[in-house]
């Protein structure tokens, strides 16, 4: 890892240079020093060496959602290319399957960050990449959180069916009891407008779900999964809370529209007739 990402050389000592503003970021020189000295003293397959690298590279990317929320973009990227440099430098932690989830998850925040910059295409290839390493590895736990995030970014580019596939896809997985990890901050943060990080992901995903039903003119099925969506948050999130009254919102938005236009459809059938 080069000196500008601050990342362990391969002798297993931390590299000096690159300067970064703010207070947030002491804890993680603190922890860079710390995992260097650890790695002379005892080596990289030492158990506690092993949880502070995990520990780090969470670190770098819960720092970086952070300054994503600030809007320092660059700050963002360089936290998140630590984290890259330290699961695929020549220095290596752990078993493979935990670099490569690892991988995959700072992978999912780049596409955020990108994301948020209106690089579309540039966090497609990213969260494509970290779908490809989830489904390479046993011990990955993101893979509903992955698909919501390119369902959002697809939908972004207006490429909705693809979207609605993604999005049908991490409705399976979530059904099944595959629930996006804690360690993955930033994505509840980017499925979809006004959704906020504490909503319930099931109720998210039937949101999305809905959405994109809506730009395909498939006006049946948005409904069934507004209503869903609203079925779900209830449940979990308890009926008074904003999210549930926001989506049950939108589901009378969508109850309305479809009447609209089967009204409208009637009109035209009866104008249509010849007497």
């Amino acid at each position: 890892i080069n000196n500008r990402s601050q990342g362990l050389d391969e002798g297993g000592k931390m590299s000096d240079g690159g300067h970064m503003d703010g207070g947030i970021l002491d804890s993680i020189v603190f922890m860079e020093q710390s995992l260097a000295q650890r790695v002379q003293a005892f080596g990289t397959d030492d158990h506690e060496t092993v949880r502070q690298w995990k520990k780090l590279n969470t670190e770098y990317n819960i720092s970086a959602m952070k300054f994503l929320q600030g809007d320092e973009y660059d700050t963002a990227l360089d936290l998140l290319g630590r984290a890259k440099q330290l699961t695929t430098s020549g220095v290596k932690f752990g078993e493979v399957d935990d670099r490569r989830k690892l991988l995959a998850i700072t992978y999912n925040n780049m596409s955020c960050v990108y994301k948020r910059r209106g690089l579309l295409k540039t966090a497609l290839g990213y969260a494509e990449k970290a779908l490809k390493l989830e489904t390479q590895s046993t011990k990955a736990d993101n893979p509903a959180c992955t698909h919501l995030n390119l369902c959002a970014i697809l939908s972004r580019l207006a490429r909705h069916r693809h979207a609605l596939e993604h999005c049908q896809c991490a409705l399976q997985l979530l059904k099944a009891g595959n629930f996006c990890g804690a360690s993955t901050p930033g994505l509840m943060n980017d499925f979809h407008d006004a959704v906020e990080p504490e909503s319930s992901i099931l109720a998210v995903c039937y949101h999305n779900m809905a959405v994109e039903h809506e730009h395909l003119g498939e006006h049946d099925g948005a409904l069934q999964a507004y209503y869903k969506s609203v079925e779900v948050a209830g449940l979990e999130l308890g009926p008074d809370h904003p999210i549930t009254q926001a989506f049950a919102e939108r589901a009378d938005e969508a109850q309305a529209n479809l009447e609209r236009k089967q009204r409208e459809k009637e009109r035209g059938s009866k104008h249509g007739k010849k007497p």
